[in-house]
């Protein structure tokens, strides 16, 4: 087999196809074909650029119409990369019968967070969780601060879904009695409106923050001390990871059940009201805080290494290039 490989990466979320490309060895070549959610973009502009594509494997990023696409018009070896809401929600909708064909015709598929593997081993028993990826040179370790007060991010979307009303009413709690803290969100997620009226209701100190590029948002975990993720759903985000690759101590409820077969998250899992106000009072703590962040740190270097999983992704693509030529 040739030493070279051209790749096309379709689509992406939460940069990990970008991350993939990134920190592959040189001799794996790669156009990454991109589409927004606008509804030309999504259907004429992905089929253009699709036909137009030639490359040994295709890499696609949702269970949704690109896959679809490419196994229509291309026919050749293709990874369909699952990522959350095409398991959880689109599979139960109208549109089920596209994640379930993508299942079925896809010639490996892999699940980036644990909790959607027990789903897509109904259809695939060979369905492969494959960490997330951390762009490690770009989010650092960033020196534990002593100072006063504390300083907490909630970087998820401002969203029910995620818990952000839950949090929000708890640090309410949390900051009658540590007037020296400050909460910081991000103007993101559906329920934005409602989370923002919840937060002048309850007289909370806070900042918002304009949606950020990727490349910039280094900046905003400098400025935390904590960084809160997730208060429902249960599995590490991309978010959780990079704070964690920044030395930021993250709370967030884990369910235990998503890690029987990977090790358990370091974060400061958290699953009431009451959890959230103890773990903040803990990691005011300078000491405390620097202590959680080096477990956090080592374990993002361990088992969302960029170089280690874009090797994994590379022998994926190499076996079915050999299978395909093989038949």
């Amino acid at each position: 087999m040739k030493d070279t490989m051209q790749v096309i990466m379709v689509n992406d979320c939460a940069w990990v196809g970008q991350t993939l490309i990134k920190y592959s060895p040189s001799n794996i070549t790669y156009s990454h074909i991109k589409r927004s959610r606008n509804p030309i973009s999504k259907t004429l502009g992905i089929f253009v650029k699709i036909i137009s594509s030639k490359g040994d494997v295709f890499h696609v990023h949702y269970g949704l119409q690109d896959h679809l696409l490419v196994k229509w018009l291309k026919g050749g070896p293709t990874v369909c990369h699952f990522h959350g809401s095409d398991l959880r929600a689109t599979l139960n909708s109208k549109w089920g019968w596209i994640v379930r064909e993508n299942l079925r015709s896809a010639d490996r598929v892999l699940v980036s967070v644990p909790d959607i593997l027990l789903i897509a081993k109904r259809y695939r028993e060979d369905a492969e969780y494959l960490p997330n990826p951390v762009d490690l040179e770009l989010f650092k370790p960033q020196a534990v601060r002593e100072h006063s007060g504390l300083n907490v991010l909630w970087v998820s979307d401002l969203s029910y879904t995620k818990g952000a009303d839950k949090f929000i009413k708890t640090f309410s709690k949390f900051q009658k009695g540590n007037p020296d803290s400050i909460l910081r969100v991000i103007k993101h997620g559906k329920d934005s409106i409602d989370m923002l009226k919840l937060l002048k209701n309850l007289n909370v100190k806070h900042e918002v923050i304009e949606y950020q590029p990727h490349e910039k948002m280094v900046e905003i975990y400098r400025w935390a001390d904590v960084v809160v993720t997730d208060l429902t759903l249960g599995y590490l985000h991309m978010s959780s990871l990079e704070a964690m690759a920044c030395m930021r101590p993250v709370v967030q409820h884990i369910n235990k059940e998503y890690y029987k077969d990977t090790p358990m998250p370091p974060v400061v899992s958290v699953s009431t009201p009451d959890d959230v106000v103890e773990a903040l009072s803990r990691l005011k703590d300078a000491k405390e805080r620097a202590f959680v962040a080096e477990l956090q740190w080592d374990y993002v270097c361990k088992l969302h290494n960029p170089k280690t999983i874009a090797m994994r992704v590379v022998n994926i693509y190499r076996s079915l290039l050999e299978s395909s030529r093989a038949e």
